[in-house]
């Protein structure tokens, strides 16, 4: 288990001053929401694409900052495969996490979570406003 500020450093990604640096990160074992982003755990294949030690940026901000972004600390062997586009357009990806590692979601305005060993569909979240439309974070 990681601390925000901790997560931070890995990431090279500031936090809002309002969040607790100090903070452990909740880990992620079925399912979650970080404003727009989802994270499910699923039965589907593995992602096969090795996660960028850079991270990878799931969700940008609409006006170029508050990207929601997944991270995990080198030679973690964390996967995420892009989605193809093709299909449901709230699916962004599968996260998958090797047994003995975890990978990370940050944002920074909501802070970060850790993500437990196991396959993931990470997704967008919709909302009815009388009418179905993807949540605007």
């Amino acid at each position: 288990m990681i601390t925000l500020s901790e997560l931070e450093t890995l990431a090279a990604t500031r936090v809002l001053d309002h969040l607790d640096r100090q903070a452990t990160l909740p880990v992620v074992t079925r399912a979650a929401c970080q404003g727009d982003v989802s994270v499910l755990r699923v039965t589907t294949p593995p992602a096969t694409t090795a996660l960028p030690q850079a991270g990878y940026p799931v969700v940008r901000g609409e006006a170029g900052g508050n990207t929601h972004s997944l991270h995990a600390a080198p030679g973690a062997g964390v996967c995420f495969t892009p989605a193809d586009g093709r299909g449901d357009e709230l699916v962004l990806g599968t996260l998958t996490v090797p047994e003995g590692a975890e990978a990370y979601l940050l944002h920074p305005e909501h802070g970060g979570m850790a993500i437990a060993p196991g396959t993931y569909r990470i997704g967008r979240q919709r909302e009815w406003a009388g009418a179905w439309r993807t949540v605007a974070d």
